[in-house]
């Protein structure tokens, strides 16, 4: 664990966060825009130091999650990005996937600012998607 790492914290149950699952090597809850992000348990910083097993088991809960919002949020497609230093736009030093769902009539960049989501906003997502996570598609 890193001390200074918002996510570890997170994965610690030492900061609040809206957690959609987890096992014993991943976490995923939303992201202050309101998207999912995998974030293995275990603090790598960037994807050049991410091992071949953890990145399994990100991919594994990547494509859970991704049928799950795509489902439970009725999106059109799902968009999957993540970043590595500062030049790539990395803000938090823990390697993360993000999972956006995307509709053609929503402006990406717009869903991509971080504006105020409310926790009623949070908690329906939370509920769409966790709902959706082990049904069947």
């Amino acid at each position: 664990m890193s001390e200074n790492c918002i996510f570890c914290q997170i994965i610690h149950h030492q900061a609040p966060a809206y957690v959609v699952t987890e096992d014993e090597h991943i976490i995923v809850f939303l992201s202050k825009e309101n998207h999912p992000l995998v974030v293995p348990k275990q603090h790598i910083p960037t994807i050049y130091s991410l091992d071949d097993v953890t990145g399994a088991h990100i991919m594994r809960a990547a494509r859970e999650i991704a049928r799950a919002v795509k489902l439970g949020l009725e999106c059109e497609g799902i968009y999957l990005t993540q970043a590595n230093e500062l030049a790539a736009g990395q803000e938090v030093f823990h390697f993360h996937l993000h999972i956006y769902p995307r509709w053609r009539a929503v402006d990406f960049r717009s869903q991509q600012t971080a504006h105020h989501i409310s926790k009623a906003d949070k908690q329906e997502t939370l509920q769409k998607i966790t709902a959706s996570l082990y049904r069947e598609q």
